[in-house]
């Protein structure tokens, strides 16, 4: 893995967690993955994932993460999450703050999270 935020990684293990159908082969991806391009946007983030095309396809749904979300310092109403999948790899985390939070001024390399199963929690 290179390059991943804490944020980034421990969102994609929840995810995995989330779909024990493709956890395995999601983790081998993973672990052969780099951060090709990442954007604050000012309404959340992208990650542009890239995977070493040796490593074998999952066949799963285009997104995941419907049910991961985070409490992020510095936002009120913290986040929510959506893994896009291309071709069977692992290809874009997107978070997105919730309501009309700015996350300009947020250092995602390093910003205090808790990941929750609930934008509540």
């Amino acid at each position: 893995m290179s390059d991943f935020t804490r944020l980034e990684l421990a969102v994609l293990r929840s995810i995995f967690v989330e779909t024990p159908q493709y956890a395995d082969g999601l983790a081998a991806q993973l672990a052969g993955a780099s951060v090709a391009e990442r954007e604050n946007t000012g309404g959340g983030f992208f990650t542009t994932i890239s995977v070493a095309t040796a490593i074998p396809r999952v066949s799963s749904p285009r997104v995941l993460g419907h049910e991961i979300y985070a409490s992020v310092e510095g936002l009120a109403d913290g986040m929510g999450f959506v893994l896009f999948m291309e071709d069977g790899y692992l290809n874009l985390l997107e978070g997105y703050a919730f309501g009309y939070e700015n996350t300009d001024l947020l250092d995602l390399t390093s910003v205090k999270f808790t990941i929750s199963h609930s934008p509540n929690d």
